[in-house]
């Protein structure tokens, strides 16, 4: 009989995926906006009311977004965790290349735009930042140098944070 490993390299894409998903996006795109905003409706940003439509936009995108392409990683069989085995070219990944962190910002920017906090969309930016920061300098260089010619290939097709529809 076979036992299931709690080592985070070693556990299934299916459970590792949903792991990862209770763990790190959903406190960090749920838990903490609610914390900041209560869920409570503020003023609009700003009186821009608008801003409230693009939030609930940006919500009904970035929350499936975030999702699927977490999801994508475990149908391909790949864990959406270091160290990474292969790249997922596939689905969301097609579009852009860091699809999960297009999902949670704009999961987030949603809720502080919606509810009218300036304090959850100044968090959203703050993360925003931090990871354009950590792909840029620590894991493209890791992946390009784990994986070589093939994500060098990639990034030349697939833009990293502002999808595309995929080159054919």
């Amino acid at each position: 009989m076979s036992r299931l490993s709690l080592r985070p390299s070693s556990l299934p894409p299916g459970v590792a995926a949903l792991a990862f998903t209770l763990l790190v996006p959903l406190p960090m795109a749920v838990l903490v906006p609610w914390l900041i905003t209560g869920w409570q409706l503020q003023p609009a940003l700003f009186g821009f009311e608008a801003g409230r439509y693009l939030g609930v936009a940006m919500m009904g995108v970035g929350g499936p977004l975030l999702l699927v392409s977490v999801a994508w990683f475990a149908r391909e069989g790949v864990r959406p965790y270091p160290p990474i085995e292969r790249v997922v070219t596939t689905g969301p990944y097609a579009y852009t290349r860091n699809p999960m962190y297009v999902g949670v910002v704009m999961l987030m920017l949603g809720q502080g735009l919606w509810f009218g906090s300036l304090a959850a969309v100044l968090y959203a930016l703050g993360w925003l930042t931090a990871f354009v920061i950590f792909v840029t300098t620590i894991d493209d260089p890791f992946i390009q140098k784990r994986i070589g010619p093939t994500y060098d290939d990639y990034m030349k097709s697939v833009p990293g944070w502002i999808p595309r529809r995929p080159k054919r």
